[in-house]
């Protein structure tokens, strides 16, 4: 089926899976074929008008969070926490940013770029010093491919840092839209692909192997606070508010994603 193959292209991302739910659910209520072609088509251009303003209010209730003039501590890159660092250039509530060069990508060097040309002061550091810097800094705050029940899927290096920040008693906030929260039918379909291990060593020496991987899960015990467009949610309110959403029930009539 084709939700099943739409949220296979990238198994690690929960925004795939809240879309095909989003399209199950509309499909559930049509007639026929073309009202449902119709029902579907309206869902999911209600979900994409919607992103701008939710990526806004989630940007903002971090943004409230923070102290005046404070150090926050990132890695990797997104969309929502960019834009929540820019607000909170802009009021006064950031005074540095700290970034994870975040490999193999290293896509937390072109956030830097981004940060600074918009007059933000940003460090960049190794990512082998993450969670070591979490000490020096107000906050950790990371974005997030996938929060379940249980845990938060991001970049490789989230977990790392949060155990970090535990370490140091600093806040570790994941800012996220609230279609990246998914619960546990949803959950189970999520896998941490392998990555290309190119990546890490081109021509590694005879005898030594190579693994990668791109995310990791953070369990949401290290989490201070998941914020959304909703509001900000401890790991209970994110249990009790997945606890109410439920999945199509076309997902049971799928095989599971492939490991």
């Amino acid at each position: 089926m084709a939700g099943a193959a739409i949220a296979a292209a990238q198994p690690a991302m929960a925004s795939l899976l809240t879309i095909v739910d989003l399209a199950f659910h509309a499909a559930e209520r049509a007639r026929s074929p073309a009202t449902g072609a119709r029902i579907v088509r309206a869902a999911l251009d209600g979900y994409l008008a919607a992103q701008e303003e939710s990526i806004a209010g989630a940007a903002a209730h971090l943004v409230s969070l923070l102290p005046p003039g404070a150090t926050c501590l990132t890695l990797s890159s997104s969309t929502v926490a960019s834009r929540a660092f820019l607000l909170a250039h802009r009021r006064g509530r950031l005074a540095r940013l700290v970034i994870a060069e975040s490999r193999p990508g290293c896509e937390g060097v072109e956030v830097a770029a981004r940060m600074a040309s918009a007059g933000v002061r940003v460090t960049v550091i190794v990512d082998a010093l993450a969670a070591a810097w979490a000490a020096s800094v107000d906050a950790c705050v990371v974005g997030a491919d996938a929060v379940t029940p249980r845990a938060v899927w991001n970049k490789c290096g989230t977990l790392g840092l949060a155990l970090g920040a535990r370490a140091a008693g600093r806040r570790f906030f994941v800012v996220t839209t609230s279609d990246r929260l998914v619960p546990a039918p949803l959950a189970r379909r999520l896998r941490v692909p392998a990555a290309e291990p190119e990546a890490v060593l081109t021509s590694p020496p005879r005898g030594v192997g190579v693994a990668s991987r791109l995310f990791d899960q953070t369990p949401l015990a290290l989490v201070t606070r998941v914020v959304t467009e909703e509001g900000s949610l401890t790991a209970a309110g994110i249990r009790r508010r997945l606890a109410r959403r439920p999945a199509s029930a076309w997902w049971r009539s799928l095989g599971p994603i492939s490991a």
